[in-house]
């Protein structure tokens, strides 16, 4: 019954989709569907180069690997990004705590943390006043608190965490950034959603001010478009190092139960006769087995996770690293921006230091978007990384002087504007929230055996099962990592754990974690794309 309410309701909002775009932008949804529903496959052996990647602070770690696969282990994670990092660091400091023992192995198609995690645009950062709108709306003003809460606490675990372990190279900061609005109908709603904000969650809403058009202008040198401007408070991070950092200090303190794998992409996942290693993880390098399966791929998950296509697919975005203008004010990374207009919006942060004043590097204009509605669309279903978007290319390289006003942007600085550009793949859900949790075995297509237990054995220890944290829809950093923390206590049935650690909240897992992630196949029939897209 619900497969056929479903079917229902998608038909009836894929009808209402077309008849909305009708007179605008034409679309081609058939095409569009396809893509959607299409295997996103393993990630491109020649992705575009990201400004991020270069120069690694940890050159061992680019391409390392074993001589030869391990034949075994109790979790295998797929993926080396920020959920992966968190997954494996929250699961080797309990086991520790408990005094047990346990093997994780990384799988990684590329090099080393070359996904989204190294390709996004450094932001940790959520649109409080808009999102608790949104939530409100969908989960009630309670839920959309908890959820608001979640993502915003990122930002002081994330720059603690960097801080307490010395990951300097990080550069994790707290910023304050700056929504400005180039459309007015936006800026109306954008100034209901703060007042919103204000009587839900008043605390939280201390330091969202309001600028009009003059007060922006003068105090944060915006151009002249401009309608009105939000400031609050947020984060930013040089995402790649943040996590090779991690990944270093778990080889280092773990060396003979973490090992990292990378160039080894995963072709399938079978299943054994044996209860307690069900998994068999076949790669491009050979065979491991496992307890344990955790998919850490975002955009890429539902090529090994059949049920999640359609609901959880990639979106190709376009990012660029460019030097600032010569009377661009200098602000040593401690602000950042999202200009926003009725198709679309770009999101920057800048890097701390003046324009490549150390090898080359310093004071760089991290910026992204450019997909402008419903011609964004042409890029929703393409995993590739290896080709950037001619338009979005075209946007970025001129929306800066605009945005800012030539007046604030002056003369472009020696060695020409842009520095590089290059594309990533976001992981998109059709109900614009993250699953996390176990996959039930309707999506993997995969009945593992089950593991029949003694009376004298506690229950307490999850049973072998694949597990998931994706879907972060364009927000990564103010989700993957406490998804990652959470993941890796229900691996390891410590939900009731107040291990404390940097980079973990306080308190037990229900405390801190959001119900509405959880990954059902309730949840998964119920979300629809169409929906989704009527948004867009």
């Amino acid at each position: 019954m619900n497969t056929l309410f479903s079917s229902i309701r998608d038909a009836y909002l894929r009808a209402k989709l077309l008849l909305k775009h009708l007179g605008e932008d034409k679309i081609d949804l058939a095409a569009l569907e396809a893509r959607i529903n299409a295997s996103p496959g393993i990630p491109v052996p020649n992705p575009t180069t990201s400004f991020w990647l270069e120069n690694p602070p940890f050159p061992g770690l680019v391409d390392i690997r074993s001589k030869s696969l391990p034949r075994s282990a109790d979790i295998i994670i797929i993926g080396s990004g920020i959920t992966g990092a968190s997954v494996a660091r929250t699961i080797l400091s309990e086991c520790a705590a408990m005094g047990v023992k346990r093997r994780v192995v990384m799988l990684e198609a590329r090099q080393i943390c070359s996904g989204a995690t190294g390709r996004n645009g450094g932001h940790m950062k959520c649109t409080p006043y808009e999102s608790f709108s949104e939530y409100k709306q969908r989960f009630g003003a309670q839920r959309a608190k908890v959820l608001v809460d979640f993502q915003t606490s990122h930002i002081p675990i994330l720059v603690d965490l960097a801080h307490q372990e010395k990951w300097d190279v990080a550069e994790a900061r707290d910023v304050e950034t700056l929504d400005v609005f180039y459309d007015e109908e936006a800026w109306i709603e954008g100034q209901h959603q703060v007042e919103e904000l204000r009587q839900g969650m008043p605390k939280e809403a201390q330091n969202t001010e309001l600028w009009d058009k003059e007060a922006a202008r003068e105090i944060y040198k915006v151009g002249e478009h401009a309608y009105g401007a939000i400031s609050f408070q947020a984060g930013a991070v040089w995402p790649y190092r943040l996590v090779t950092s991690a990944l270093n200090d778990l080889l280092e303190k773990y060396p003979s139960g973490f090992s990292i794998e990378t160039h080894t992409s995963v072709e399938n996942i079978s299943t054994t006769r044996s209860p307690n290693q069900p998994f068999i993880i076949h790669t491009s390098r050979g065979d491991i087995i496992a307890s344990h399966v955790v998919h850490a791929t975002n955009a890429h998950t539902a090529n090994l996770v059949p049920g999640l296509r359609g609901k959880l697919f990639p979106v190709r975005g376009t990012m660029s690293a460019q030097r600032p203008g010569t009377a661009f004010p200098q602000v040593d990374g401690s602000k950042s921006w999202c200009l926003i207009n009725n198709k679309g919006y770009e999101y920057i942060t800048q890097r701390p230091g003046t324009v490549d004043a150390i090898d080359g590097l310093g004071g760089e204009i991290m910026i992204g978007g450019g997909m402008m509605r419903m011609k964004g669309l042409e890029e929703f279903g393409k995993a590739s990384d290896a080709e950037t978007s001619y338009m979005a290319g075209c946007h970025l390289s001129g929306v800066l002087p605009m945005g800012f006003g030539l007046e604030n942007w002056g003369e472009d600085a020696p060695g020409g504007r842009m520095k590089s550009l290059w594309s990533g793949s976001l992981g998109i859900t059709a109900d614009h929230l993250p699953f996390v949790g176990r996959l039930e075995t309707s999506l993997t297509g995969r009945n593992p055996m089950k593991v029949v237990r003694s009376k004298n054995k506690s229950e307490s220890v999850p049973a072998p099962g694949e597990w998931i944290a994706a879907g972060y829809n364009g927000e990564g950093m103010v989700n993957a990592w406490l998804c990652g923390v959470a993941l890796g206590l229900m691996i390891l049935g410590r939900e009731a754990s107040t291990l404390k650690i940097p980079g973990k909240p306080y308190g037990t897992l229900d405390e801190w974690f959001p119900k509405e992630y959880l990954c059902t196949q309730k949840r998964v029939t119920k979300a629809s794309v169409f929906q989704l897209l009527a948004r867009w």
